[in-house]
């Protein structure tokens, strides 16, 4: 029996999460997926469902100190769980696992905050020439080039 592909799903809480969950629900039958947040109630409701869920430290551009700590804990999750594919909705946590995984084997996803209408996220735009795949859920946003429209998630 082949062994499933790992998908890591990590984002900020609250509308990121959100967005990263609808993503996930139509993958978690095909691929195994971990997630990773800041946000311990999202780990007691995950134990219901099933799901496996890392609660990591919360950090923004306000709390930039907060980037150490997150970035050895999605980096322990990463030697952990070994994933094949990281797939982000955003903020800090997502840049940071995208920015470790240019120096792994890992492909990586980053689909752009619906709340970005006109211009791209700043996260997005840290990683968008890091990241191996970048999608907006806005038409208008997409060069096809490096950003590509796939639709929307909600």
């Amino acid at each position: 029996m082949s062994k499933k592909i790992k998908i890591l799903a990590i984002s900020s809480p609250g509308g990121h999460w959100i967005q990263l969950n609808k993503i996930c629900n139509q993958l978690e039958g095909q691929f195994d997926v971990v997630y990773a947040t800041p946000g311990a109630h999202y780990k007691s409701s995950a134990k219901e469902g099933g799901r496996k869920i890392y609660t990591i430290t919360d950090a923004s551009a306000d709390s930039k100190l907060n980037l150490i700590p997150v970035t050895l804990q999605i980096l322990s999750i990463l030697i952990r769980e070994r994933p094949n594919t990281i797939i982000s909705t955003g903020a800090a946590p997502g840049v940071m696992a995208i920015l470790l995984c240019k120096f792994l084997p890992i492909k990586t996803i980053w689909v752009d905050s619906i709340a970005n209408v006109k211009v791209l996220s700043r996260s997005g735009k840290m990683v968008k020439n890091h990241a191996d795949l970048v999608v907006t859920q806005w038409q208008e946003l997409s060069d096809n080039k490096n950003i590509f429209y796939r639709g929307s998630v909600l």
